[in-house]
């Protein structure tokens, strides 16, 4: 098999939850896709984007479940989608089900419950956090948001984020106290804490385990895709799947 540099989430998850995340390393892609990219929708050579996917799968129980992204709020059952499927998280309770979602700066958020029969997977930039992705990917659930746990996947820093003000009073119209999570910068823009939006929608959920959050794509370039540092650029994956076969 070949070697790719995977994430393995570090959050307290039951045994039949399993995730990857992953990064630049360990592809076939060359150039501004180096070298894991497994999107064919940013330019990349097709038989280098297959060939990706071939060798994650390898570390995978099944090929994953992928959808067509469009920074909205609408979760589907993984099994039950497509490739065209238009939506932005995927939800399972079947075994062996992986759940798949690409990023390069949007914030990938993995979800399970305590009891290691449901997982999901968002892609949660500021247009999906906005328009509630993460509340409607909890609803999916049977279990209580105080019975799930989250981990976010590496999406791009405050530091980096620069957004327009229309952007900020979007949020604020929602509930002011997400005026905490821009910071002013110069000439009326601002910058964006995706990482503390989408904790505080999660809190406010009544979600109490919540772990990650502590990375960059725009400034760790050698293990990252960034679609504001570079473009065109590779997408990264998130996956989650539940396996009860574990030991």
């Amino acid at each position: 098999m070949a070697f790719l540099d995977l994430i393995h989430p570090r959050w307290v998850v039951h045994k039949h939850v399993h995730a990857v995340i992953t990064t630049r390393g360990g592809g076939a892609s060359t150039g501004e896709f180096s070298a894991l990219n497994l999107s064919y929708a940013v330019g990349d050579n097709q038989v280098h984007v297959d060939k990706n996917r071939r060798t994650l799968s390898g570390y995978l129980p099944s090929n994953p479940y992928w959808v067509t992204q469009v920074h909205g709020n609408s979760v589907v059952t993984a099994e039950a989608s497509t490739p065209t499927t238009k939506a932005d998280a995927l939800y399972t309770k079947r075994q062996r089900i992986v759940c798949g979602i690409m990023t390069a700066d949007c914030l990938p958020v993995l979800i399970a419950n305590n009891s290691g029969n449901e997982v999901a997977v968002a892609h949660a930039g500021w247009r999906g956090l906005a328009e509630g992705v993460l509340q409607q990917t909890i609803s999916k659930f049977s279990s209580r948001p105080s019975d799930l746990v989250v981990q976010f996947g590496p999406a791009i820093c405050q530091k980096n984020y620069e957004v327009r003000e229309d952007l900020v009073n979007r949020f604020v119209a929602l509930d002011n106290l997400y005026r905490s999570y821009f910071l002013p910068g110069s000439q009326g823009r601002f910058f964006a804490d995706l990482y503390g939006i989408a904790r505080h929608q999660l809190v406010q959920l009544g979600v109490r385990s919540i772990f990650g959050g502590d990375q960059c794509t725009f400034t760790q370039k050698e293990a990252f895709f960034s679609h504001r540092r570079e473009q065109p650029t590779g997408r990264m994956a998130t996956l989650i799947w539940l396996d009860d076969s574990t030991k």
